[in-house]
């Protein structure tokens, strides 16, 4: 339950619509309240260093509208059933979700927690420009060769989007107690005895855990049978999804058995 739920506002229709917000507080409306007085300072600031301010925040404006649209089809958790015997919703977007996938695989969008995630990819990509143009000024970058503005590109304005995934984890579902044991033993699996991590496949996000039925006792040496599944989506460069992993471990939740590379579509559990 959100701070907003609890208020007596929130219980107005009238005034709160159900279907405007899901996911948010009052406590991200006031970050939010926040984040746009940084924004109008930033634009400010730009005003003030060139002519062409206008275009610089119409353009962070539209990438941001492009990449909240895009997180919709990027940053998928589906409807998940770990520590929810009836079924969790699944939740679209990113950094903040904003949209609901039902166990009927239908999603729904809901508007303020969409413009919250809005606000939030404008202001990373707005003050970007601003790390940009401090950057640049710092190594007069107009005086400099046409090679070093290249690398200077590359190594500022395109590595660290590149190797995000590498700082901060995509959006998975929330573990605790014996799921999140066996979720952290899955992920090392696959990262260090089937090395999916590396070069090309920056992160691992759990999207789902799954127990078998207990088929011989452990008295009977059923040490070995597979006890539990876990769905790893994994991510490359850019925050792309590229694939999923399906690994299987041993009645212990330590051993992982074997694993499975799946494709993005459909589910995990076939």
């Amino acid at each position: 339950m959100t701070l907003l739920s609890a208020l007596p506002i929130a219980r107005y229709s009238a005034v709160w619509p159900d279907d405007w917000l899901h996911f948010a507080g009052w406590q991200d409306l006031l970050f939010a309240g926040l984040g746009l007085t940084l924004g109008l300072l930033l634009v400010i600031w730009w005003r003030q260093q060139s002519s062409r301010w206008y275009s610089l925040f119409a353009g962070t404006l539209l990438l941001g509208m492009v990449l909240n649209i895009g997180s919709l089809y990027l940053f998928v958790i589906p409807p998940y059933s770990a520590g929810c015997p009836t079924g969790c919703l699944g939740r679209l977007g990113y950094p903040l979700p904003f949209a609901t996938v039902g166990l009927d695989g239908n999603s729904k969008l809901y508007l303020v927690d969409f413009i919250l995630n809005l606000i939030l990819l404008w202001l990373l990509w707005l003050g970007g420009t601003v790390l940009w143009r401090v950057l640049s000024e710092a190594v007069e970058l107009r005086f400099r060769t046409l090679r070093f503005r290249f690398f200077f590109f590359l190594l500022v304005g395109v590595l660290p989007w590149a190797l995000l995934p590498r700082f901060l984890s995509p959006p998975q579902i929330d573990t605790f107690g014996e799921d999140q044991r066996i979720a952290i033993n899955a992920r090392r699996a696959a990262e260090l005895t089937y090395d999916v991590t590396g070069l090309w496949i920056q992160r691992l996000a759990v999207e789902d855990i799954r127990y078998t039925p207990l088929q011989v006792p452990s008295i009977f040496g059923g040490a070995q049978q597979p006890q539990s599944q876990v769905c790893l989506r994994g991510y490359t460069w850019f925050y792309i999804p590229w694939q999923r992993y399906l690994v299987t471990l041993d009645r212990t939740g330590v051993t992982a058995l074997n694993m499975q590379r799946l494709d993005l579509a459909g589910s995990c559990w076939k």
